[in-house]
């Protein structure tokens, strides 16, 4: 089964692009092009990894992420993912404060290296898990 993902970004051309490339590497893909909008997906479906831009209409990423941390177990549990340009160490800092599972710089990365970074994570996740049941 594909894993479920949420892709909250404000800009079309990288949302798009971010869309190809995760359901190309074989995720369900949902888009949210503004924090709200993230939210009420958040709300309704439950996802595998949420991926938040920090600057966007309505709501930021880190808003999002504050509102994602208050809802009740398993969404508030979800695995998130900061998406940015600003590499600012207090954005950083008080997402990972908040709960953060990671973050990405996008001028730093290619979005085919993005889907390699979340692989990567779900990877280790299901190694760790493994770990602590043997």
């Amino acid at each position: 089964m594909a894993k479920k993902i949420l892709i909250a970004e404000d800009d079309f051309y990288i949302r798009d692009v971010y869309n190809k490339v995760f359901s190309l590497a074989g995720y369900e893909v949902t888009i949210a092009e503004d924090g709200e909008s993230a939210v009420n997906h958040i709300k309704t479906t439950q996802y595998d990894m949420i991926l938040l831009d920090v600057m966007m209409p309505k709501m930021t990423g880190i808003e999002v992420l504050q509102t994602l941390r208050d809802l009740e177990p398993p969404i508030k549990d979800t695995p998130a993912f900061i998406i940015t340009n600003l590499a600012q160490q207090d954005i950083v800092e008080e997402a990972f404060k908040i709960g953060m599972d990671g973050y990405i710089i996008k001028s730093q990365v290619s979005p085919q290296q993005m889907v390699i970074e979340i692989n990567n994570f779900f990877a280790n996740k299901e190694k760790a898990a493994t770990e602590t049941t043997s």
